[in-house]
């Protein structure tokens, strides 16, 4: 693997990790105030977060040091993927398994300010 893919991953892996750390302290504090079950659902609502980072950052960096049109497309795809499934795992979350709504998104959210430190940390 280049030094290019080697960086793109391990910053990949870092916004993942923190984003599943910040959902699961906002999970435990669902957890102790609301039950096991709010907590389950916010920590449901960050893993779809942190998974939906891993699967664009991976699609995206995937070419490496390419050209605009490829790396346009792989953009496209991350950003279709992502989406994709953000869709089926909040329908899933919310309409299958009946998950609270509130922890859910409040899990969400959490899990959306590990991307920005992540993003922000010193290297």
């Amino acid at each position: 693997m280049n030094h290019v893919l080697a960086r793109s991953y391990r910053l990949v892996v870092r916004v993942a990790l923190l984003q599943t750390g910040c959902a699961l302290a906002v999970a435990f504090l669902f957890f102790m105030w609301k039950g096991a079950f709010a907590g389950l659902a916010a920590f449901v609502g960050g893993l779809i977060v942190a998974l939906g980072s891993a699967l664009f950052g991976w699609t995206m960096f995937r070419p490496g040091v390419a050209g605009a049109v490829t790396l346009t497309k792989a953009m496209f795809a991350a950003v279709a993927l992502k989406w994709l499934w953000f869709v089926v795992a909040l329908y899933l979350a919310l309409a299958t398994f009946k998950l609270p709504a509130a922890p859910l998104l409040v899990g969400l959210a959490a899990a959306q300010l590990g991307y920005w430190v992540g993003l922000i940390w010193p290297k």
